[in-house]
């Protein structure tokens, strides 16, 4: 019978990469997770994994343990919650991921709120960048994560995931007197453009496209830093500097 710890180790080099990457995150050494995965090898019968430069590649059969050792994982954790839901307190710790703002904003009220109905539960909370965050709860280093999301732009959300909406704020934009979407991309161009310590952003691969959004061509990025590395430093620090 497969073990269900080395499984997991299997999935976490398939969301993670490497093997200094597991082993990091569960607190082993990289020749400790190696091992576990070479005896899960044999007690699969199959080849799970193939080199690919550094990297470890799974195959299709490893690909197959995975899928199955997710919804293993699942029912694991449904398991426990029904048994826990059965109890008269609720208990134990939730490991919680959040940005910034919401860290501020939202996280201290329910604390408390949380504290006053259920005083044996413990939360840690962490502060973490949505893209990040979401990942790592995907992974199950956290339970839940409170990310934020954009019209037209949001962090990669993991399948898989149960999503609940929380709130909804407006976006306000300032803008001078007189002014249009027209006249603030003029504007986003013009600073663009306008030499700041004898340096453009434009060198550095940074445009404005049409609905306001910067965007930035990396290997025009990586050229301009090449050919001046102190490039940066003169657009954002100095007398003449943008900031």
């Amino acid at each position: 019978m497969l073990d269900l710890r080395r499984l997991r180790l299997l999935r976490e080099l398939k969301l993670r990469g490497t093997l200094a990457s597991v082993a990091s995150a569960l607190s082993y050494s990289p020749s400790a997770v190696s091992q576990q995965l070479a005896i899960l090898e044999k007690e699969a019968g199959v080849k799970l994994l193939v080199p690919t430069g550094r990297r470890l590649q799974l195959t299709p059969q490893a690909e197959i343990l995975v899928e199955h050792t997710t919804r293993l994982l699942e029912q694991l954790e449904l398991m426990e919650a029904e048994m826990n839901s059965s109890l008269d307190a609720v208990g134990g710790t939730v490991r919680m991921a959040v940005f910034q703002s919401a860290a501020l904003g939202i996280v201290p009220q329910a604390l408390t709120s949380l504290s006053a109905k259920y005083p044996t539960l413990r939360v840690e909370v962490t502060q973490r960048e949505p893209e990040s965050a979401l990942a790592s709860v995907w992974a199950r280093e956290f339970d839940l994560v409170i990310a934020e999301q954009y019209p037209g732009h949001s962090a990669h959300r993991p399948p898989d995931l149960d999503r609940e909406v929380l709130c909804f704020d407006r976006l306000r934009l300032g803008t001078p007197p007189g002014s249009s979407i027209r006249s603030i991309e003029s504007m986003l161009n013009r600073l663009i453009r306008d030499p700041f310590g004898g340096k453009q952003l434009a060198e550095y691969g940074i445009v404005a496209n049409r609905d306001g959004r910067l965007t930035v061509d990396s290997s025009r990025f990586e050229a301009a830093m090449s050919a001046d590395p102190e490039g940066l430093n003169k657009l954002f620090m100095g007398e003449l500097a943008l900031i």
